[in-house]
């Protein structure tokens, strides 16, 4: 059923009013809370996740509607325990089933949103449809729109969440509950809650036996009055025993004669402006709650990050350490390097004067010389790989470490060892010999009668691994420049520059999460600008 074009447009224009001056406010303020993250598991993040939901959903579904257009019926969301008779309730109000009801639970999974045909096109762009299935029904209280919601104890995560979302749409709560589960921790939590927001909230306690209603009744006032709520409408339902369908008329009269009162034009427009005022009187100190939030995962994610550093700078300054002590050049290099350099080796020549050998070399042996220079080469750089490969696991084990502890919130950001390594370390080091080679092709000159080039380049690797043996003739040969400091600093950024790749995977995940002290600030001027609303 819907209403004719004529009749929309009378409406439109009598209600459609001009643009509030803090409507902007609030619309930059609905993308700022809904951009807002907390990736970070630290304590109390799963809270402000939860409150970052409520506020988006208060924000997008109730006042924004609201300061475009007031004219919409009132949102009246049913709500409470598992059983409690809520759809039941609804369709009785109505006059008709137009929300399941039965034994089987939970049974609520698509929330209904009832409300009269007239009113259809003023909730047709409301981000409340973006939640619930709307039911056009002449039974719904002129001015009202009833919202049949899940459980908010449903064994379902998933509708327990949606639940809870949903009463931040509402203009009034109506918190159904039985003499069963009326005392139950999760409805009274929310109550709570709702009484802190300026929620405006009634109760009704379903499916009461007779013999037990005045016990029961007392007991609930006395605990709504020490919530704050004695003032709050309270409806008792007896117990109609086992029934199907709708409700006798005269058990839900009462309910239907309030709701009517209720959707009253001043009536109603009183009730959204109440629990309108309460929202604005909360949501200040929410927005500064979200602030601190975003602030502190931002602190957190600069300290992550600075871990981070410090433990791969830590790996790397420990590797160019004991890269300066030669230790790469023990064992095999400098056993190539004897037994080729010693008496009748075919390097012994460059053991001695090597600047005469240099300027008037007139013997042959460049080839086995160099050959023998590219082996001693070719040692150092196996030695070198595993040092890389050591030192880049002990900096991931300690970012690890450094990542893990309980309320950093990295564990989730570390990556697992993808195995690469060592083909890494062997990548970084081949990088290296390759610039070493182009190096030694430069400044080859006269050294060419001695070694060729991809012998120089051998000796230039031995020796900034600091074989000294090999320093010595390579200074000899190349005396002017100081090729042999050239080539180690470069060795010595290349492991250091492997050992900090480490943390280079979990870096880019922390940046990726974008986290910004200065979201926190612009929160904090949202709340600012809210001010003149409380």
């Amino acid at each position: 059923m819907t209403t004719a074009p004529d009749t929309r447009d009378a409406h439109s224009a009598r209600h459609v009013r001009g643009r509030s001056p803090i409507l902007d406010v609030v619309t930059d303020l609905l993308d700022d809370v809904t951009s807002a993250r907390f990736p970070l598991d630290l304590p109390g993040a799963d809270a402000l996740r939860e409150l970052r939901d409520r506020v988006e959903t208060q924000i997008g579904a109730h006042l924004l509607p609201r300061l475009k257009r007031d004219a919409g019926p009132a949102v009246v969301v049913l709500g409470g325990s598992t059983g409690a008779g809520k759809s039941t309730l609804v369709n009785s109000v109505v006059g008709r089933e137009i929300s399941d009801a039965g034994v089987i639970r939970p049974t609520t999974i698509s929330p209904v949103l009832a409300v009269r045909p007239e009113d259809t096109w003023l909730v047709t762009e409301h981000p409340i449809t973006e939640l619930a299935d709307v039911v056009p029904d002449d039974g719904v209280p002129p001015g009202l729109a009833l919202l049949d919601a899940p459980d908010l104890d449903s064994v379902l995560e998933g509708n327990r969440t949606l639940a809870n979302l949903l009463l931040e749409t509402a203009d009034l709560w109506l918190f159904v509950t039985t003499a069963a589960r009326y005392g139950d921790a999760v409805p009274w939590r929310v109550l709570r809650q709702a009484q802190e927001r300026g929620i405006t909230v009634a109760v009704l306690l379903n499916r009461v036996p007779r013999r037990v209603l005045p016990e029961v009744r007392a007991d609930l006032m006395r605990r709504m009055t020490d919530l704050g709520l004695g003032e709050a409408p309270l409806f008792v339902v007896a117990d109609v025993g086992p029934h199907e369908g709708l409700l006798p008329a005269d058990v839900v009269e009462p309910v239907r004669t309030w709701l009517a009162l209720l959707g009253g034009r001043n009536t109603a427009r009183g009730v959204v402006r109440r629990t309108t005022q309460g929202v604005w009187g909360t949501l200040r100190e929410e927005l500064l709650r979200l602030a601190d939030g975003i602030t502190e995962q931002a602190m957190a994610a600069g300290t992550l990050r600075s871990r981070a550093q410090h433990a791969v700078e830590e790996a790397a300054d420990a590797l160019v350490s004991r890269l300066r002590t030669g230790v790469a050049t023990q064992g095999a290099p400098t056993t190539r390097w004897l037994s080729a350099a010693s008496t009748g080796g075919v390097l012994a020549p460059l053991t001695g004067d090597v600047s005469r050998i240099r300027k008037g070399w007139r013997g042959g042996g460049t080839r086995d010389r160099s050959r023998a220079a590219v082996a001693i080469g070719a040692e150092t750089r196996q030695a070198l790989a595993p040092l890389l490969v050591d030192a880049a696991a002990d900096a991931a084990a300690d970012l690890r470490r450094a990542w893990s502890e309980p309320g950093r919130g990295g564990a989730d950001l570390l990556v697992p060892d993808d195995g690469a390594r060592d083909s890494r370390a062997a990548s970084a080091v081949a990088a290296w010999a390759g610039r070493t080679d182009a190096l030694a092709e430069r400044v080859l000159g006269d050294s060419a009668r001695v070694l060729d080039a991809a012998g120089l380049s051998g000796m230039l690797q031995a020796a900034a691994a600091g074989l000294e043996g090999a320093a010595r003739a390579v200074r000899a040969l190349v005396p002017d420049e100081d090729v042999v400091a050239t080539v180690a600093e470069d060795l010595h950024e290349t492991a250091a520059g492997v050992v900090r790749d480490e943390a280079g995977p979990a870096l880019d995940r922390l940046a990726a999460l974008g986290l910004r002290s200065e979201a926190g600030a612009g929160l904090r001027l949202r709340a600012s600008e809210l001010r003149g609303h409380q």
